[in-house]
């Protein structure tokens, strides 16, 4: 992991250096203190989509609205600051809402489903960004094969989700894992008790999944809006199909970069790439994502501090309440 974010901030000095440091400095500056914005925007989008994983949690005493939206931007920080190959978030945040009282099985299962429902969403609006580009830049070999490579990894969802609906995926992973570990002397597998009917559960109720999904399709409109206001801060003409494009297909990126802390160098490699593709100037497109960029160090650092405090908090209580009484 060290060695690829080396890699991915060496291809971002290696951007910069191409498109210029001047060009890219000066919308950094004509956007100016404008860029405090995305601040309270990161915040709003966040808020949206963690009330889809709250309509999975239903209603539970000390798990609220706010708590929530803290632990999505941990989450978020996790996966973008730490080499964890992006599931490192979903694991904290399981831990956190453990230490709420919440039950492992019930956490468990609601990151899960909002994982099969995030991942649905994310192959569909990128299906419908190459959609949309389509016209623009024609039918090449390349945008051909992210297509298919998409619709390959539509039909994987399809079946992970098929998977936790008629086997159940703690069954799964008894049978497949845990049997393997057997063969070789092992234990097998623990399995999580209650987990797969917890997840079938939340599978057979349709309302419940539709807007989960509608607040996670209000959190990627929101990170479109964060482009929109960028562009507008740095005075870059962009269309609302370029917005789109822009946002689902670098999501995309983030998905695919997952070796890469952060997508380093990626996301910004990305943005370049397609503004090549779209007709937009490289340099703005940079500007956007360093911008971006500068918006996660914002947010990302204070909440991993915010996340390590109440770790720190938390240890001293239970060794506190641990810790025998005198006589």
């Amino acid at each position: 992991m060290g060695v690829m974010a080396a890699a991915g901030l060496g291809l971002t000095g290696w951007l910069l250096d191409r498109l210029g440091w001047r060009p890219v400095s000066e919308l950094l500056m004509r956007a100016g203190v404008g860029l405090l914005w995305l601040i309270p925007l990161r915040f709003l989008v966040v808020a949206c989509e963690v009330r889809g994983w709250k309509v999975l949690l239903g209603p539970r005493r000390g798990v609220s609205w706010l708590l929530l939206t803290w632990l999505g931007m941990v989450r978020d920080a996790v996966n973008t600051f730490l080499p964890v190959a992006r599931v490192g978030g979903e694991l904290v945040a399981i831990r956190l809402l453990r230490l709420k009282g919440v039950g492992a099985a019930s956490a468990w299962a609601s990151v899960i489903v909002e994982t099969s429902v995030t991942l649905v969403l994310q192959v569909a609006t990128t299906l419908g960004g190459i959609a949309l580009m389509l016209p623009r830049v024609g039918a090449g070999s390349a945008l051909v094969g992210l297509g298919a490579g998409l619709v390959g990894a539509l039909i994987v969802v399809v079946a992970f989700v098929a998977v936790q609906v008629r086997v159940g995926l703690g069954a799964f992973v008894d049978r497949t894992l845990g049997r393997l570990l057997r063969m070789m002397g092992g234990q097998g597998f623990p399995l999580l008790p209650g987990l797969d009917c917890r997840v079938a559960g939340l599978y057979q109720k349709p309302a419940i999944l539709l807007r989960c999904a509608f607040w996670q399709l209000t959190g990627f409109l929101g990170g479109a809006a964060e482009i929109a206001v960028l562009a507008a801060l740095m005075h870059v003409p962009l269309t609302a199909a370029q917005i789109f494009i822009f946002e689902a297909l670098i999501q995309a990126v983030h998905s695919i970069s997952f070796v890469v802390p952060g997508a380093l160098g990626v996301q910004e490699g990305g943005f370049v790439g397609l503004a090549m593709l779209l007709g937009v100037a490289p340099d703005a497109a940079f500007g956007i994502a360093l911008a971006r960029r500068l918006r996660q160090l914002a947010i990302g650092l204070p909440v991993l501090v915010s996340w390590q405090w109440r770790e720190w908090r938390w240890r001293r209580l239970s060794s506190a309440h641990a810790a025998p009484t005198g006589g």
